[in-house]
């Protein structure tokens, strides 16, 4: 659909604090590393810069985000600059996360409606500030409340699944709870998983993620309970035998770069242990499909400690566009009802301070704090990087690079 969007401005000069807006061209786009399925207007004086961001669709926010920041910071060079998001509809957590743009660019939203005269509609800043939050999600069932739709032997038989892997703990073995599977995990890599059939449940090993067609048939065995209330000897060997399997690569140094970071965050020792306390498991799964955003923020790390949850938000690539995603997320955290009532193993609640703590890599560390022109408040996005030795030696030496931060919490003393 071909959009004269000129047009529509200078049929809304109410609407924005400039006129006369002239269009960034596709060649200047793509110079300027803006992305290209958007339109771009610029206007103003010397002394004050106008953008306008414009999109018939909106299908990944973060994204349209981003466009707009990286537009307003082309625009600016250092002069203050007001950018106009323009779109058919907004989210609560895109409106949320304007409202934590700050410094030299001031973000405003405006709808636009095609069909209706006139067709802008600028949104009050007093709605982007609104404190009403929503519902969202459903509480994540347990093993118990899972296995309540089984029959009676199923549920005893379940019971004793559930002691087998629990277990398996010490060796970092976990468990994720779903509406129709529980899934077994070690690290990243899903070792087992129970699914429901009707009244009963199914066992079996998982081992997808492996190269060798050949130790995959070998490793890919079905689980059961005995008449002596007992699994399967050949299944508990079989498991036993892919952590035996999985703990080798980790010693040595083979394990991709994400799982292993992933394993040391699941396990939550040394320097996570001391700064935020112990892993914490996302209670929560989208009631519909619409509730991606539940999803996402499950892969996310949190941690409770003396009454306080913290938020761990891995950025390793893409940082700008995965910046612009956990502000997002972070609003939708900070909008819903999601961490409202949170509690930590003793039913005791847990207080979240509003801080998303971006993990990254020293070579990553500067991009990612390109985004701090954008926010009115950097304290909630603070930046830690990984030791460069992590891996051989693990993360005890984590760098904190806000301001007030320079050296590792172990060289400072905190830890």
């Amino acid at each position: 659909m071909s959009i004269t969007w000129n047009s529509i401005w200078e049929t809304h000069p109410d609407v924005f604090i400039v006129r006369e807006w002239k269009e960034y061209p596709e060649d200047k786009k793509r110079a300027s590393r803006l992305p290209l399925q958007y339109a771009y207007f610029m206007g103003g004086e010397t002394t004050l810069r106008v953008g306008i961001i414009a999109s018939a669709t909106m299908n990944r926010e973060e994204e349209f985000l981003l466009a707009g920041l990286l537009w307003g910071h082309r625009l600016s060079n250092g002069t203050k600059t007001v950018i106009y998001y323009v779109a058919p509809d907004f989210s609560t957590s895109f409106l949320t996360a304007l409202s934590k743009v700050g410094g030299i660019i001031d973000a405003r939203a405006v709808y636009w409606r095609e069909k209706l005269m006139p067709s802008l509609y600028p949104i009050p800043e007093k709605q982007l500030f609104s404190r009403v939050r929503y519902p969202m999600g459903e509480d994540r069932p347990n093993w118990k409340r899972w296995g309540e739709s089984l029959n009676p032997v199923a549920r005893q038989q379940l019971v004793t699944v559930n002691n087998f892997f629990s277990q398996l703990a010490d060796r970092r073995v976990r468990t994720v709870v779903k509406n129709q599977t529980i899934n077994i995990y070690w690290g990243n890599y899903e070792i087992a998983e129970v699914r429901k059939k009707g009244k009963k449940f199914e066992l079996n090993s998982k081992v997808k993620w492996l190269k060798s067609s050949e130790q995959m048939q070998k490793w890919q065995k079905q689980g059961w309970v005995d008449a002596s209330g007992s699994l399967n000897p050949e299944f508990s060997a079989t498991i036993l035998e892919i952590l035996d399997y999985l703990e080798s690569l980790q010693k040595a140094g083979q394990l991709r770069f994400h799982d292993h970071l992933a394993l040391m965050l699941h396990n939550g020792d040394g320097a996570l242990k001391m700064l935020w306390g112990s892993p914490w498991a996302w209670p929560w799964l989208p009631k519909d499909r619409s509730e991606t955003a539940v999803l996402e923020l499950e892969e996310w790390f949190y941690f409770q400690g003396n009454g306080q949850l913290s938020v761990v938000c891995p950025i390793f690539d893409k940082s700008l566009l995965r910046a612009a995603r956990s502000i997002l997320l972070a609003s939708v955290l900070e909008r819903s009802l999601l961490l409202v009532s949170a509690k930590d193993d003793q039913g005791n609640i847990l207080v979240w301070d509003g801080r998303v703590h971006w993990l990254t890599t020293p070579g990553k560390e500067e991009e990612l704090r390109r985004s701090y022109s954008w926010l009115s408040d950097v304290s909630r996005f603070p930046i830690w990087t990984l030791p460069e030795d992590w891996q051989e030696n693990g993360i005890d030496a984590l760098n904190c690079q806000s301001n007030h931060f320079s050296q590792s919490l172990v060289q400072k003393g905190y830890l």
